[in-house]
């Protein structure tokens, strides 16, 4: 119950965040950002590997093999490092481009969204190295529903970074203005 009081608390910050993003997009001092620097397909394709990771032990502890499931969990537990790092790489791509956090709101946004993601995605990997430090040697099902809240946990954190990318990447102010009109809202 606590995990899923959590992820409500997480998704509705990202959520008032993109509400954020979204109303401020139609002003016109917004700059789009430059196309997706690659590091990002490179960290989306890590997160991606993560969560597979992570639902594989989780699974595999159900079948009471201990010893695999934590190897898979710690291939998750490394593959969202290298996330987390791909992350950073992506930011020193960005400002090679001269989108740094004062260049203008759209940059202030996707740095505060990306690391926003980040320190949720660095909170999962203490959780996770919490739960492989401490599972029983008898391979017992806590090890199991402990894996089993790390997948559920690292489910939602690649919902969030395909809505984050998407908001940042593919959100327009002209797309804006459309869906708005479509909706029969106040357009900037």
């Amino acid at each position: 119950m606590g995990l899923w009081t959590f992820m409500g608390v997480v998704c509705t910050l990202f959520a008032l965040f993109g509400a954020a993003y979204l109303m401020r997009i139609s002003y016109e001092d917004w700059r789009l950002l430059p196309p997706v620097p690659w590091q990002l397909w490179l960290s989306t394709g890590m997160l991606v590997a993560s969560d597979a990771a992570w639902l594989l032990a989780a699974r595999v502890a159900k079948r009471r093999h201990a010893r695999r499931a934590g190897q898979l969990g710690m291939l998750g537990w490394v593959l969202a490092a290298a996330f987390v790092a791909s992350q950073l790489w992506a930011w020193d791509a960005m400002a090679a481009q001269r989108v740094i956090v004062t260049a203008g709101p759209a940059a202030g946004f996707f740095y505060m969204l990306t690391g926003l993601h980040a320190v949720h995605v660095m909170g999962g990997m203490a959780a996770g190295a919490w739960v492989l430090a401490h599972r029983r040697p008898d391979g017992g099902i806590r090890l199991g529903e402990g894996l089993a809240l790390c997948a559920r946990y690292w489910h939602m954190l690649l919902a969030l970074w395909c809505a984050v990318f998407g908001l940042l990447f593919w959100m327009t102010p002209e797309l804006v203005r459309t869906i708005c009109a479509g909706l029969g809202l106040p357009v900037r």
